[in-house]
């Protein structure tokens, strides 16, 4: 805790002077008495207590929460400037020293996403804080699983809800790097959308032109989309979810003005990821990129090795299909196995198949995706070519 790290386990508490309830605050003393962290206490969680300021003492409410706000959107001033991006990640938790608890911008639109029910308390002044610093026209509430089944939850707040602004029946309109996509907070992963992957699309968008383009577990096409307006004449888009795939296409005729977009062939196909590939496979077809970007393959401890050979397969079924000379684009949000790890596992499983990959890019984490602990670094991406002949 004191190099920063912004939790407390329930076992590292030696004492308590009473008994708390979720939102208290904790006031945390090491074993000579003095002072060394204040945060909000969860009696439910392993995470016991999340830490708001460290060393120094500092009032929880509406000052700090306007005060790490503005720290945010400063660190962030690249993108907030940026007008042809206007779907950015404004807090990202322990990454913004606001543990447990997530606010994404939409266009004039506002999602809030709590991860415990300490958070629950200290909404109004949490809202009161976002519309000093970031005013919209909507904001959104959503609670995680946990706080939803949490007994500490009260009934209103156990389920999504619109704290401010019309009905989102059309989602979230946003920019992100001059294209238009749509967030539906209420019925999407995450919050509606995949912010983090931003950087990485506008590189696919860099290497897609003239490539046909496969996109597996492509949700609703945003890396898609991004190979159609870098010039891909031809892409597929396979996911299981057949109402995400719609809303795939749907981007596809929002940006419909753009006239590489408009001359992209865009294809979807339902189907489970593995299925889908080794059906292509025996096909026949073959893609100029494939870019794989599975859910996390390991959320709970002891599942490191079975996300390994998940990764492992549809490494080997990716490079499969690429044609000599093509892109493979494999990513992992998977926060139990290390950058490092992921990689090496990728490029020995090429190079295991005679198809060892020249890297073109490692990258991690955006700007609006910021790390302050070990535990918080989920985002790797590797882009790498497969030989020109084999």
């Amino acid at each position: 805790m004191r190099d920063g790290h912004p939790w407390v386990f329930e076992n590292s508490i030696r004492e308590v002077n009473r008994q708390g309830i979720a939102g208290d605050v904790a006031v945390l003393f090491d074993r000579k008495n003095r002072f060394l962290a204040v945060g909000l206490f969860d009696p439910e969680s392993p995470i016991r207590v999340r830490i708001l300021s460290a060393e120094s003492p500092a009032k929880i409410g509406v000052e700090l929460f306007r005060t790490r706000l503005s720290e945010a959107l400063e660190l962030r001033r690249p993108l907030v400037d940026d007008p042809e991006t206007t779907g950015l990640r404004i807090l990202s938790g322990e990454g913004d020293r606001m543990p447990g608890l997530v606010l994404d911008q939409y266009g004039d639109g506002l999602v809030l996403k709590c991860y415990t029910p300490a958070w629950l308390p200290w909404l109004d002044e949490l809202r009161e804080a976002i519309g000093d610093r970031l005013p919209s026209r909507v904001l959104a509430y959503l609670p995680s699983r946990g706080v939803s089944s949490s007994a500490a939850t009260p009934d209103p707040l156990r389920s999504p809800a619109l704290l401010a602004g019309p009905p989102l029946d059309d989602g979230l309109e946003f920019l992100e790097g001059g294209l238009r996509y749509r967030a539906h907070p209420f019925v999407g992963h995450k919050t509606g959308f995949y912010l983090d992957q931003r950087e990485n699309r506008a590189r696919v968008r860099e290497l897609a032109r003239g490539q046909r383009v496969l996109n597996v577990f492509s949700y609703t096409g945003g890396f898609s989309l991004a190979a159609a307006a870098g010039g891909a004449p031809r892409v597929l888009s396979t996911d299981l979810s057949e109402p995400a795939l719609r809303e795939a296409e749907r981007h596809f005729e929002l940006n419909a003005g753009i006239e590489a977009v408009r001359s992209s062939a865009h294809e979807s196909r339902t189907g489970d990821a593995f299925e889908v590939m080794e059906a292509l496979d025996t096909a026949g077809d073959r893609f100029g990129m494939v870019v794989v970007d599975p859910p996390s393959f390991a959320r709970e401890k002891g599942q490191e090795a079975g996300a390994l050979r998940a990764y492992g397969k549809l490494t080997q079924l990716a490079l499969k299909l690429l044609e000599p000379g093509g892109i493979l684009v494999q990513a992992s949000c998977t926060a139990r196995i290390d950058a490092e790890t992921f990689f090496l596992s990728v490029l020995n499983t090429a190079r295991s198949a005679d198809r060892s990959l020249e890297v073109l890019a490692q990258t991690g984490h955006p700007l609006d995706h910021p790390v302050r602990h070990p535990e918080g670094e989920y985002l790797k991406c590797l882009f790498g070519r497969v030989p020109t002949a084999s």
